[in-house]
């Protein structure tokens, strides 16, 4: 608000930066972002004056800005905090900060993986061989690797199996199998949801993956 200084207490920015929790860089940014504009500004300096009543909404953008919420939630969030509203925002805001954990989990198995082995290069998951020259074929997030003989191998594997008409060994239990071979390593599905999984010595692939090798 520009014009005639409005009637009532006002507190100058830098004041009242200091009961919302903010800066006053902060303030200015959500004034032009249009989330939280002062009560008056003066026309002759551009100085910025707030009720001390606004301290309440500046504290709510201080926290939910702290806990990274995007700014056109906080926006919604103030215009209409009914309670339905504010646990749709934090459940979607939930699932972004997951994903972001599973990132950082992802790159601290890497940077372990470094730290053990003193290696810059990957490591072939089926093979353990490191991958030089090109680019592996395919990584998976949770640092699975398999290399370009490694992924020819198991299509030869599938191809083999397609043609094989005789009878199928029985699927040994579960309980028999280890961990990595029950799902695969580069797109997480298990045994039950994808057509075929080839098993190396400590991890598996299924077929799709591997059609992705191939493309």
């Amino acid at each position: 608000m520009t014009g005639p200084e409005p009637s009532g207490e006002l507190v100058p920015i830098g004041r009242f930066a200091r009961l919302a929790g903010l800066s006053v860089t902060q303030l200015r940014y959500y004034d032009r972002r249009g989330i939280l504009h002062p009560a008056f500004r003066d026309r002759r300096s551009g100085y910025r004056y707030y009720r001390q009543a606004q301290a309440a909404a500046a504290r709510v953008i201080a926290l939910l800005r702290s806990i990274d919420v995007p700014l056109a939630d906080v926006q919604e969030l103030l215009d209409a905090p009914e309670p339905e509203r504010v646990r749709r925002v934090f459940a979607e805001h939930r699932v972004r900060v997951e994903g972001r954990l599973d990132a950082a989990r992802a790159a601290l198995e890497s940077i372990d993986r470094i730290i053990e082995e003193g290696e810059l290069t990957h490591r072939c998951s089926f093979c353990n061989k490191p991958v030089t020259g090109a680019p592996a074929p395919l990584t998976a997030e949770g640092g699975a690797v398999i290399c370009g003989p490694c992924a020819d191998l198991a299509r030869e594997v599938l191809e083999v199996e397609a043609r094989d008409m005789g009878p199928r060994p029985q699927p040994r239990p579960d309980g028999e199998l280890r961990p990595g071979w029950l799902l695969c390593a580069f797109c997480g599905r298990d045994k039950e949801h994808v057509r075929k999984l080839v098993a190396g010595p400590d991890v598996a692939i299924c077929d799709a993956c591997l059609g992705w090798v191939a493309a």
